[in-house]
């Protein structure tokens, strides 16, 4: 998936190729220009990356002051960062067998994209039930994976 961030990076990275060269050009001419465009290359993919670092230290910070009773509201509502939720309560020392619900409705979803989250979310937090789902696939269709989930439910019940 190509997102803003990435797009921020390509563009920092061409900017930076640009103006090395240019600045490369000015200095020592066209070797200058082949050195700079490497330098400046570099140079645009460390500050192209300085948005996401900005953002996720945004977001981390927000979860830390979240009490757990939100972060489980945030759970079912913000499906696409549950990977991060169900780590913030994990670091907290809260019982994530309480969030498997929320995860397991998400593997239910007529949207693939909330399968494909709660899928990811399984996997890393919940590996046994992941175990059991071993076949799972969140590009099936819903009515495939709903009865996946519930066969794999009905067996551990």
């Amino acid at each position: 998936m190509f997102t803003v961030f990435d797009l921020c990076r390509l563009l920092s990275v061409l900017a930076g190729a640009a103006v090395g060269a240019f600045v490369g050009h000015g200095l020592l001419g066209w070797m200058g220009a082949a050195g700079g465009v490497p330098v400046g290359w570099v140079l645009g993919y460390g500050v192209g990356g300085l948005p996401f670092l900005v953002v996720a230290r945004i977001l981390s910070n927000n979860l830390r002051r979240t009490d757990p009773a939100s972060l489980k509201q945030r759970l079912e509502a913000e499906y696409y960062i549950s990977h991060l939720l169900l780590a913030e309560l994990a670091q907290r020392g809260e019982d994530l067998a309480q969030y498997e619900e929320p995860i397991l409705q998400l593997l239910q979803a007529e949207s693939g994209d909330r399968r494909q989250h709660g899928w990811t979310s399984l996997q890393s937090f919940y590996p046994a039930r992941a175990e059991a789902l071993a076949d799972y696939k969140p590009e099936a269709s819903a009515e495939a994976c709903r009865q996946q989930v519930e066969q794999a439910i009905g067996a551990k019940a």
